[in-house]
């Protein structure tokens, strides 16, 4: 990005924008390149599989920023409140993991043999587990960086 620095905020500002948008579309392309070929055109896996990971990688990278960033908490700076907050945050895990659990069964059908039920109960479980990490280390992240910010 040095390439693009003039000294003017505005500029860059309107530069990173540019950046952002162009960034968007290219994964928007991907994503569709992607549906089309695996879920239309039922192409085999080796013509999609580069616009699948490339789409990945692209809404991969801005979660994994935006996780580690401490920016989804503004709110929380002390222990209370974090504790308060972390509750929630394993409340509406399992509230999703429920939604979650229902809409398979809506879409996929009842299991009808045990392994199939397994199967279903450890995504479930899979499923509210990764919610909740995610949700946990933003929560994480964001109080520390608060706490750091009030003691400075």
């Amino acid at each position: 990005m040095k390439f693009f620095k003039s000294g003017d905020e505005y500029i860059e500002k309107k530069m990173e924008q540019f950046f952002s948008e162009a960034g968007m579309i290219v994964a928007v392309l991907l994503l569709i390149d992607f549906l089309i070929r695996s879920l239309i055109l039922e192409r085999p896996s080796s013509e999609y599989l580069i616009s699948g990971i490339g789409f990945a990688v692209y809404a991969g990278w801005i979660l994994f920023r935006y996780l580690f960033s401490g920016l989804e908490y503004p709110e929380i700076a002390n222990q209370l409140t974090y504790r308060k907050k972390r509750k929630e945050i394993i409340a509406v895990s399992f509230g999703s993991g429920i939604i979650f659990f229902i809409l398979t069964l809506i879409f996929i059908g009842v299991p009808e043999q045990p392994d199939e039920w397994v199967d279903l109960i450890v995504m479930f479980i899979l499923f509210v587990f990764f919610y909740f990490i995610i949700h946990f280390i933003s929560l994480h992240k964001s109080f520390k960086k608060n706490k750091d910010l009030l003691d400075d």
